[in-house]
């Protein structure tokens, strides 16, 4: 048996054993506010089964904020046989899920490195143990967060595009990924961008409207099986609304939740808009800055949205953290930080959850106690940001120049102008 598949199997064993013996498990993770939030939350999504199968309006109440596409599809196994039967199956789902997006870094790992022609890459099982074995990940599926489903079809357009050599397909799949939930949506920049570096002989114009209407038809193919399903567009603002309004004014591991529970009701809606730009606004030029690099502006983006969304968890960091190690042949040689802000990973893993056990459990702390971790945890997004950056500027003045020389490299200083 090859390493890969040992990984592969072990991986699968963690996600599939743990929660079929310690069903609990679920219930309890899928409280913890740092792993779920009211948007990707397994207890809300069994909300919607209920008032499915009582013929109740999904979005009465306003505690559901899934996709009517996806709580009809994964009705269908809360509704097998048992309570029993239907967790084995979802834990099942849940680890096919992510052997597959495995299987898709690989591939996309394997792609890379040979643009590169790079020899230094990681092994497969490597590849497949930074995600499998990444502890942000475990619990993320563990606690069946419904965030995984948009990663999964982020990672497949991906795929379709730069391995299958689907356009369509790469195109439908994103469509499918900002369906499921709005951040998503602004990938769409950075991944025509590396269409059009990965097919030079086809005129933009083509690359861009051509596949930018599949985009659109299958996001609007699934806008209005949703309408057809609900009977009404409710699900709009309590999909999508609650996200880009941020109506759902609860602490997480994001920078938004505190300041508007600190902010004037008048001010609210500017700073909505303001924090929406921002999130959302520096897509384009990371875009336009490395377009000789589309793949890394598109896992930038990537980065950055995950940052400034309104309502991120922990796995949104492991999900960027686990396609770091694909640039190893490029230009993760020249990232210096990396000690850094896995070490303040670690104190804002520990320190997060007592904090907000002695705010709300103990009430002998405050809100500031547990922002103060979600600065930091900001912090270590910025960190990643620049030095990555930076890592890739520094890579390509050496391939600009064809400095060949260690030595003349180990010497190297670049400075900002």
């Amino acid at each position: 048996m090859t390493k890969l598949n040992q990984v592969l199997i072990l991986g699968g064993l963690i996600r599939f054993i743990i929660p079929t013996l310690l069903p609990q498990v679920v219930d309890i993770l899928s409280s913890i506010i740092e792993i779920s939030t009211p948007i990707n939350s397994f207890k809300s999504l069994q909300e919607a089964f209920y008032y499915l199968n009582n013929d109740i309006n999904l979005y009465d109440g306003g505690i559901n904020h899934h996709p009517p596409v996806l709580v009809i599809l994964l009705s269908f196994i809360n509704d097998v046989g048992s309570s029993f039967v239907s967790n084995i199956l979802f834990n099942l789902l849940y680890t096919i899920v992510d052997l597959y997006i495995t299987l898709k870094l690989i591939a996309l790992n394997k792609w890379y490195n040979e643009q590169w022609k790079g020899s230094t890459r990681y092994n497969d099982d490597l590849i497949a143990s930074f995600y499998l074995f990444n502890p942000l990940l475990i619990v993320t599926n563990l606690s069946h967060s419904t965030l995984i489903f948009s990663i999964l079809f982020i990672i497949e357009a991906l795929n379709q595009l730069l391995v299958v050599k689907n356009l369509p397909r790469s195109m439908i799949a994103l469509s499918i990924a900002s369906y499921l939930s709005y951040t998503p949506l602004w990938l769409i920049i950075p991944l025509l961008s590396l269409m059009s570096n990965t097919n030079p002989n086809v005129p933009k114009a083509e690359i861009y409207g051509r596949n930018l209407g599949f985009y659109i038809m299958g996001l609007m193919l699934f806008i209005m099986s949703s309408f057809l399903i609900n009977a009404s567009w409710q699900f709009i603002p309590q999909v999508y609304g609650t996200i880009f309004m941020f109506n759902k004014i609860q602490p997480n591991v994001g920078l938004w939740w505190y300041l508007f529970t600190e902010m004037f009701e008048f001010f609210t809606p500017f700073y909505v808009g303001v924090f929406n730009l921002y999130s959302i606004i520096f897509v384009i030029p990371i875009t336009l800055r490395f377009t000789n690099d589309g793949f890394f502006a598109f896992f930038l983006s990537l980065t950055w949205l995950s940052f400034t969304k309104s309502y991120p968890t922990i796995g949104d960091l492991g999900y960027v953290l686990s396609i770091i190690p694909i640039f190893k042949s490029s230009f993760l040689q020249y990232c210096k930080f990396s000690v850094i802000y896995i070490i303040l990973l670690i104190v804002c893993l520990i320190l997060s959850p007592i904090f907000y056990y002695c705010w709300i459990v103990l009430g002998n702390g405050n809100s500031n106690f547990f922002y103060s971790i979600n600065l930091i945890w900001g912090v270590i997004y910025l960190f990643i940001i620049m030095d990555i950056t930076w890592a890739k500027l520094t890579f390509d003045y050496i391939i600009d120049n064809e400095i060949k020389d260690k030595k003349q490299v180990e010497k190297l200083r670049l400075t900002q102008i």
